[in-house]
């Protein structure tokens, strides 16, 4: 009888734990808010239906894939749920960069400051030289800091430069240090939380549809384990909808229905190269010039962001045109166990740079 009673007790544990441990499995990071400054966006005419062909897949995508065109502030083409909150991955640093153009207007930051005067370090103390880097160096990723970070992969690693190899200012390395202490710096100039001024002064004059302070989450999101250093990874969760307005007001020369939200300078400050890509004898791609957190493809005149996961978004001012693509990757340990397993991660970025390239045709001719 008192073993019965044992295993009876053990049986329930056991399952508890169970319980307890697909819950936590389960539990998104993020929700999706229907904040009380949402407006609608509107639909404009729609594109041909060749680019509607092009873009729509025949078969549904074994992940879900959301894509958004504006033409100004007008929807031309939709497709997936725009609406679902994702990680934007990498795409967060280009986001990270407009973040600054409206604290430097306010008089929060100022971007000739070095890291010796803003007294910040890290856990492998930096030299003399790495500190006088100044924040437009970690904006344009020319630090000359190469030193392990948070969320680093692939290239970041595989192609970082021997430490001491570049002055400040002087190189172009894409890496996380730079990114990531440009959130320490900006949450320690403006005293505020990146969720909390992004939500204030971009969400909602932008009358974002999904968003609150807390998709802005500083560390990992799920406690994995993390390379030591004091500059946390910033995580920013956007929908697609969303993000395309982040786009369509960059290309707008930094204004959204009528209401200038980031200063014109900022905005051809930022969008501007300061690096050629291919002088750094590494392939970029697409790219051949980096701004502030901004991809630059001088062929095209476009302006990029680009994240991991396939996930793009392409401005091209000349033509106030924002095309956008989102994968998702996951909101919970489950969801982005899942996305890891499935090997097909391709996105549909071909096709949205040829329907770029079909829509600029259209508009010359």
């Amino acid at each position: 009888m008192k073993l019965k009673k044992i295993i009876k007790i053990l049986v329930g544990s056991i399952l508890s734990l169970l319980l307890v441990i697909l819950i936590f499995l389960l539990l998104p990071r993020v929700g999706n808010p229907s904040p009380a400054f949402q407006t609608e966006l509107a639909y404009g005419k729609p594109l041909s239906e060749e680019i509607n062909t092009l873009l729509t897949p025949k078969i549904e995508p074994e992940r879900t894939r959301a894509i958004l065109i504006l033409e100004n502030e007008k929807i031309i083409y939709e497709y997936g749920p725009t609406d679902k909150i994702m990680n934007t991955a990498s795409i967060r640093k280009s986001l990270m960069g407009v973040l600054y153009g409206i604290a430097v207007n306010k008089g929060l930051i100022d971007i000739n400051k070095t890291l010796v005067e803003l007294e910040i370090d890290e856990y492998t103390p930096l030299t003399k030289e790495e500190k006088s880097a100044t924040i437009q160096d970690l904006l344009m990723a020319k630090s000359g800091i190469y030193l392990p970070s948070q969320g680093e992969h692939d290239a970041q690693i595989t192609d970082r430069p021997k430490r001491g190899s570049h002055q400040p200012g002087s190189y172009f390395h894409m890496n996380n240090f730079d990114a990531n202490a440009l959130g320490t710096i900006f949450i320690q100039e403006t005293g505020s939380s990146i969720g909390t001024f992004m939500e204030e002064h971009l969400a909602k004059p932008l009358g974002m549809q999904d968003f609150s302070e807390d998709n802005v989450i500083l560390g990992d999101p799920w406690f994995w384990p993390k390379k030591k250093s004091m500059h946390k990874q910033y995580y920013m969760y956007l929908s697609t909808r969303d993000l395309a307005r982040i786009g369509a007001m960059v290309a707008n020369d930094g204004r959204w229905n009528g209401k200038q939200i980031l200063p014109k300078k900022w905005i051809r400050e930022s969008t501007t190269s300061y690096s050629n890509l291919k002088e750094n004898h590494i392939n970029y791609g697409r790219y051949d010039g980096f701004g502030y957190q901004w991809w630059i493809a001088s062929d095209t005149g476009t302006i990029w962001t680009d994240g991991y996961g396939a996930r793009f978004m392409i401005i091209d001012p000349s033509k106030k045109v924002t095309l956008v693509e989102q994968n998702f990757t996951g909101n919970s340990f489950l969801s982005t166990g899942l996305w890891l397993m499935n090997r097909n991660r391709d996105s549909g970025l071909d096709g949205l740079i040829e329907a770029h390239r079909m829509i600029i045709k259209k508009k010359t001719h």
